[in-house]
């Protein structure tokens, strides 16, 4: 089955707003870390510092899924954030307790710069539960030329998973996507491990290590030109 991306489309809101501040917050249970949440919160409190500078890009993906005798044309609404924190002005992090459940609340004030960036990168699997020993694949489409690299982040650990290069833009690529396997695993003392992958679009040619730490990520991310990546960061869920 084959994935064609036809056409993209932008649509822009006109939702400026004067301070450059953002918070995020991120709920979570006794099988999720606290440094893996306010992490999370964290990246939603600089996506909503961009969002309340630049507003927000609405992409339209469009896209045929073929088989031998029929297609189905589908479209995919993507929230597209174009801009870039330059500094980190201030930064609150706290963690309470509402409704029986914790709650990391990150609050930042950020030096935040508009910038339009022309790749489009999206993850399009319906589902990201799995179940222990499930055979796992990821499939997506770029309007680029480049590589795509998958980090599984363990507390403040980023594993790389798997790499792959996008050689057509607009055809659907997979991971894996040859002989390897991912396979879901929940650890042995656990009966559920929420986790977050980090899904890494690089336009440049660059070294990429197998592990980071969460002040290593960030310098590498750093050292690419804005235009040149795309990240994607997606919450998962594995049980027994």
């Amino acid at each position: 089955m084959k994935k064609t991306l036809l056409a993209l489309s932008l649509f822009a809101t006109t939702a400026f707003a004067e301070p450059t501040e953002g918070m995020g917050r991120y709920s979570f249970g006794p099988n999720t870390p606290e440094s893996l949440a306010c992490s999370i919160a964290e990246e939603k409190a600089k996506e909503a510092a961009i969002l309340n500078k630049v507003g927000e890009i609405v992409e339209l993906m469009e896209y045929q899924t073929c088989d031998s005798e029929y297609c189905d044309h589908k479209r995919d609404f993507v929230n597209n954030i174009t801009g870039i924190i330059r500094s980190i002005i201030d930064s609150k992090v706290e963690t309470i307790i509402e409704e029986g459940k914790r709650t990391c609340i990150v609050t930042i004030k950020a030096d935040v710069y508009p910038m339009k960036n022309d790749i489009s990168f999206y993850i399009h699997n319906e589902n990201f539960n799995f179940k222990h020993d499930e055979e796992i694949v990821f499939r997506g489409v770029s309007s680029h030329v480049g590589r795509v690299i998958l980090f599984n982040q363990d507390r403040g650990t980023y594993t790389k998973i798997y790499e792959t290069t996008v050689e057509h833009p607009g055809y659907e690529f997979q991971i894996p996507d040859d002989n390897h396997k991912i396979v879901a695993k929940v650890p042995e003392d656990s009966h559920i491990s929420q986790e977050r992958l980090l899904f890494l679009f690089l336009g440049v040619d660059i070294s990429v290590k197998d592990e980071y730490n969460h002040k290593e990520l960030q310098r590498l991310l750093e050292s690419v030109p804005v235009l040149k990546r795309r990240t994607i960061y997606q919450l998962t869920q594995i049980v027994r």
